[in-house]
């Protein structure tokens, strides 16, 4: 077996591109996301899905190039619908957390929740196809300890506006993509510190309800 098909959701595939790249990923222990796929691909458990139908929503796949993975040797013939669920599940909370991030450092009273949330759905390439902006709206309102927020912009902001109407479209959309460039800009650095920052991975399996003790082992 040179490579393996791992079965992915499109938004952890989209999101994976950025982390990973659009090939095909050279399996390793190394990285956080590297770490969890070689534990699970090494002690893969058959565990009882509490979401009916995760697999199938699994449409996209990551190609893992398996050069240094001795697959003969774990005995891997198959992956199974647990393992499927497990890494998706950790993707998809990585997302999560690193949009907390953006909510905690960008909203104020002239960036609203929503603006941050649209702009890392772009940065991403983040479709409603691929997750809901309602999906992701519900996972800041329920994580994200925020003070109560004005949801209309100053009046200033609102007088500069009708100042502006006056000008053509095209320019109005330049001026519309250069604003969101400009935030996008300032997220940029904010997702490549994330992208190095280490996850506490211990703790994250320990949520999903792995021994601690098995995952110390197989890191020895």
């Amino acid at each position: 077996m040179k490579t393996l098909d791992f079965p992915v959701k499109p938004h952890v595939r989209k999101y994976l591109n950025t982390h990973l790249g659009h090939e095909a990923y050279v399996l390793s222990n190394t990285g956080r996301f590297g770490r969890m796929l070689y534990h699970l691909l090494r002690r893969q458990v058959k565990g009882k899905l509490h979401h009916a139908g995760s697999r199938e929503d699994c449409t996209q796949v990551l190609s893992l190039d398996m050069r240094n993975f001795p697959v003969h040797q774990y005995g891997l013939k198959e992956i199974t619908d647990y393992t499927i669920f497990q890494f998706n599940d950790f993707v998809d909370e990585e997302l999560r957390e690193e949009l907390y991030v953006w909510i905690r450092r960008h909203v104020n009273r002239h960036t609203t929740i929503k603006e941050v949330i649209v702009d890392f759905m772009a940065a991403y390439d983040l479709r409603e196809e691929d997750i809901q902006y309602e999906t992701l709206r519900k996972a800041v309102q329920r994580n994200c300890n925020l003070p109560e927020l004005k949801k209309r912009r100053p009046k200033s902001v609102g007088k500069m506006s009708q100042k502006t109407g006056e000008m053509s479209r095209k320019t109005a959309e330049l001026s519309h993509k250069t604003d969101g460039l400009s935030r996008e800009a300032q997220h940029r650095a904010v997702r490549q510190e994330l992208t190095a920052r280490p996850s506490d991975l211990v703790h994250l399996i320990r949520q999903q309800q792995y021994d601690p003790q098995q995952y110390d082992a197989t890191l020895r």
